[in-house]
């Protein structure tokens, strides 16, 4: 049996993956997409691990054509005839309904699981400015496809005064919406109408801003990467926003540094858990947060490629070595 990592280029998380692999013995072997394409129809025995495209585009719109082309890679790679001893640790179609976030929510939704409210998807600035009107509070304009901060716009709108608050990662420059790695605070609407438009374009969901739990006076929420029935690890996110992703310079805490009671900590336990066996993954990283003053805990999103943690990765690199123990064990019977 053999491990293949799949992406375009080398990136640091496939590198840290192969470390994982040598530390076990276990040789992981790389290819591009073009190269996994040219060679899967005479592949034997093989377990595939399918990671995201390495991209430095800030264009936000040609990003988004980018993501296309990745469901499109997907699409493909899931229609493709496998030998019965080749696999997908995570397969084409459930990563693909995964990077769908309005699908993602429902098939959650129909199991049970507490996830952040939706409201409608707005497709004009119009429409926004009254959906955010009817909800009285605080909302996120996301791009509907893909995982990350990317295109994210927390938005709040007090309509008796007519005064916008948005924090984004996304800036105008000369006619052209960039992806930056810092977050910008916007207070009118000349601001901001072409940043939301962009995102509309590409398709967006609209989430209802709830309170977040806070550690040492910031909010945090949590990546808590499920491998099955496992909890692999978690890693508390912390910001002075409402915008915690970790590559915005916001900081990463330690699951034990969190106060919580152990019925709060089993439901998170349950509810990741449930998340990727109803999507059909077999890992993924599910974002979570905690209701301030409640304890509830909602379901973000479920990212099937996010089992990257720098965090551990620059530690212990646990995640992806207990991974590829499962592999082992799991998939034994491909060198029988």
């Amino acid at each position: 049996m053999q491990i293949i990592v799949v992406s375009n280029f080398l990136s640091k998380r496939i590198e840290y993956f192969i470390e994982a692999g040598k530390h076990l013995q276990v040789e992981v072997r790389f290819m591009t997409y073009g190269e996994l394409f040219n060679c899967l129809p005479q592949l034997r025995q093989a377990v595939i691990k399918l990671e995201p495209c390495v991209s430095d585009e800030t264009n936000f719109l040609k990003y988004a054509l980018l993501n296309q082309a990745y469901k499109e890679t997907l699409q493909r790679l899931g229609e493709m005839r496998l030998s019965d001893d080749v696999c997908f640790l995570n397969t084409p179609h459930a990563l693909l309904r995964a990077l769908d976030k309005k699908e993602t929510k429902q098939v959650l939704m129909d199991r049970g699981l507490k996830v952040t409210p939706m409201l409608p998807s707005p497709r004009s600035f119009d429409e926004l400015r009254e959906l955010l009107t009817g909800c009285g509070r605080g909302c996120f304009l996301k791009p509907r496809y893909g995982s990350g901060a990317g295109g994210v716009m927390a938005i709040r709108y007090q309509p008796n005064r007519n005064k916008w608050v948005v924090y984004t990662t996304l800036q105008q420059v000369d006619g052209v919406i960039h992806n930056t790695k810092r977050i910008h605070r916007l207070s009118t609407e000349k601001e901001m109408i072409p940043l939301a438009e962009a995102v509309m374009q590409t398709e967006a969901i609209l989430e209802e801003w709830i309170p977040k739990e806070q550690l040492q006076g910031e909010n945090y929420d949590l990546r808590v990467v499920c491998r099955e029935s496992e909890i692999d690890y978690i890693v508390v996110r912390c910001s002075k926003g409402s915008i915690t992703n970790l590559h915005l310079n916001n900081k990463a805490h330690w699951w034990n540094e969190l106060s919580l009671p152990e019925v709060v900590r089993q439901q998170i336990y349950f509810q990741c858990q449930e998340a990727v066996q109803s999507l059909d993954l077999q890992y993924a990283g599910v974002d979570v947060l905690i209701e301030r003053g409640t304890d509830i805990p909602y379901i973000i999103e479920v990212n099937g490629q996010g089992d990257h943690v720098y965090q551990d990765m620059f530690a212990h690199n646990s995640i992806y070595i207990q991974q590829i123990k499962n592999i082992k064990k799991r998939y034994n019977h491909a060198n029988r």
